[in-house]
């Protein structure tokens, strides 16, 4: 099984906790992106997918500013397991992305593969 998502372009991770009372809490940036991602996924009839997966993440930046290509991961990957696309981010045993150039507003396309089993093992 395959599952395609086009997703706005993610808070940075720099902004997605904020802390009250020494504790981390979502920020609202966060919060917001979760939202919008669980939207998009109820939209789209999106089933939970129970199995290991491979994540591909096509990044497209909102401008030109220097970012590093690993700061959008923790934002899209716990709004996908939020909006109940698969259980737990720990079934992610391939994560592959690209960084393209960049567009205006900024957006992420994700592709999503269930792995077999057997297919997991031969990958190590």
């Amino acid at each position: 099984m395959v599952t395609g998502l086009d997703l706005p372009y993610p808070p940075s991770v720099n902004h997605y906790f904020n802390y009250y009372q020494g504790r981390p809490v979502l920020s609202k940036d966060a919060r917001t992106y979760r939202h919008k991602v669980r939207r998009i996924a109820i939209e789209q009839g999106i089933k939970p997918m129970m199995g290991p997966l491979s994540v591909h993440i096509d990044i497209y930046p909102p401008d030109k500013r220097r970012r590093d290509i690993d700061n959008c991961f923790k934002s899209v990957l716990d709004a996908l397991q939020h909006a109940g696309v698969f259980w737990d981010d720990s079934q992610i045993n391939v994560l592959h992305a690209v960084k393209h150039p960049a567009t205006q507003n900024g957006y992420v396309v994700v592709e999503i593969h269930e792995l077999e089993d057997e297919a997991c093992q031969e990958s190590r």
